[in-house]
């Protein structure tokens, strides 16, 4: 295979070197080597600083033993991007990954062989992927949820009143003071982590779920003003204070006070805290919200479908380095939604097999999407106008709280903004999709 580029012909022979992977063997013939090599010598002469001479006045001769081998580098520098480029444009090689590049030696008057492995594309028969028959759910909210919207709203707005008279009941507000031993030893004195868990005064603590340890939930129940219990405490295997992990404790609480949730009726001071008039406008609204949301939850439910369903027989080859690259990035993203969960690292290394698999099948799943996806886009010319790309950005900075000027300088230092407007280009197709869907309403029961 050769082409033929400023009068010199160019040779360049591909072969298959594994799943999704070709080697280019590309030679410059010698007379393009020499074209590249005196056209470089040339500017070296006219700005080359030898001693004894005027910058620009020393013999070519003189200069071309001086920088022979800076000059070969500027040749390679120049010839191996240019003969790559040419070569993948010339045989429509669509590039995932540059593998590796064995680099030549570079000699005046002499042909220029190197060699470039790359990951590309995968080649496939694209599915049939018009007219995908799809039923939307319905989306009308029920009583029973706006029901539930309006008393979490409520639950919202609750207060807490000071009580007499009465013990601490599940739910309560409840101050205590508080001190704690682990193994004989006071909480605050086994290390500078576990201060503040062993001794507080006048600390408020829910006695319900949200007690900041479990064993206060059901503790304190039962006590009233200034009466005193023990409570027993077993630390949990991965409990974040590493030096009380997995041991037991005992804990002196001391009741001071007691306040009661009160959550508001449903009456009209409580709808003109909401901006409405009344119980008939707040459901409305509410089931306005309800459907909205839902709404979209379907739309994206049918957008995932549809790909589910073109992907689902689909038996393509896939680049490994494509794969691998998403299945770090499915890893990094669960082990970053289960730390702010409060998982351990000790309990996701024990789940470490169970995660890899997944996120291993997932990645397949998503770059067999991204090459389906890519494909159908440049069979239908969807493309990315600038000001839709512009649009996108000022969206994903809002997010992210950044000024877009910030996020696109961020995009650009991480040499990201190519595969942004990628993720763009194949969300457009995805509405493509649905918009060509045969799409059929669900029966309602």
């Amino acid at each position: 295979m050769t082409g033929s580029f400023e009068g010199t012909e160019m040779n360049v022979v591909i072969e298959e070197a594994g799943t999704c992977r070709k080697k280019l063997k590309i030679e410059w013939p010698a007379e393009r080597v020499d074209q590249d090599y005196q056209a470089t010598l040339a500017q070296y002469a006219k700005l080359a600083k030898i001693k004894g001479f005027r910058p620009g006045k020393a013999p070519v001769k003189i200069v071309e033993k001086q920088y022979s081998k800076d000059i070969l580098g500027d040749v390679k520098d120049r010839l191996i991007p240019e003969g790559y480029q040419a070569a993948i444009k010339e045989h429509g090689l669509n590039v995932v990954q540059v593998l590796d590049l064995e680099e030549p030696t570079v000699a005046a008057n002499q042909p220029m062989i190197f060699s470039i492995t790359v990951e590309v594309a995968p080649e496939f028969d694209l599915p049939e992927y018009k007219g995908i028959k799809l039923t939307r759910e319905s989306v009308e909210p029920t009583d029973e949820q706006v029901d539930e919207a309006i008393a979490n709203i409520a639950e919202q707005f609750a207060s807490f009143d000071e009580v007499e008279g009465r013990p601490v009941q599940k739910g309560d507000l409840v101050q205590i003071d508080y001190e704690g031993i682990c193994e004989g030893t006071p909480i605050d004195d086994i290390a500078e982590e576990t201060k503040g868990l062993g001794k507080r005064e006048d600390f408020w603590v829910r006695a319900d779920e949200n007690a900041f340890l479990p064993e206060f939930e059901d503790g304190l129940v039962g006590l009233s003003i200034g009466e005193k219990r023990d409570i027993q405490v077993d630390f949990a295997d991965d409990f974040g204070a590493k030096p009380l992990a997995g041991k037991k404790a005992t804990y002196f609480a001391t009741v001071k006070g007691i306040r009661e949730r009160k959550v508001p009726d449903l009456d009209e001071s409580f709808y003109q805290r909401l901006g409405v008039k009344d119980e008939a406008e707040l459901r409305a609204r509410i089931r306005e919200d309800l459907e909205q949301s839902a709404s979209q939850r379907e739309t994206q439910r049918l957008r995932n479908e549809v790909i589910d369903a073109l992907i689902k027989d689909l038996d393509i080859d896939l680049p490994q380095t494509a794969v691998s690259r998403e299945t770090q990035q499915i890893i990094q993203s669960v082990i970053r939604d289960n730390s702010q969960r409060g998982v351990s690292e000790s309990k996701l290394m024990e789940q470490k097999d169970e995660i890899l698999s997944m996120a291993n099948r997932n990645a397949e799943s998503r770059v067999k999407a991204q090459f389906l996806l890519d494909r159908v886009a440049e069979k239908e010319n969807i493309e990315v106008s600038k000001h839709q790309f512009e649009e996108h950005l000022n969206r994903l900075a809002a997010g992210y709280g950044m000024k877009p000027k910030a996020l696109r300088e961020e995009l650009k230092k991480r040499d990201a903004l190519d595969e942004v407007e990628a993720e763009l280009r194949r969300s457009q197709t995805v509405d493509f999709l649905l918009e060509q869907a045969d799409i059929a309403e669900a029966k309602k029961s």
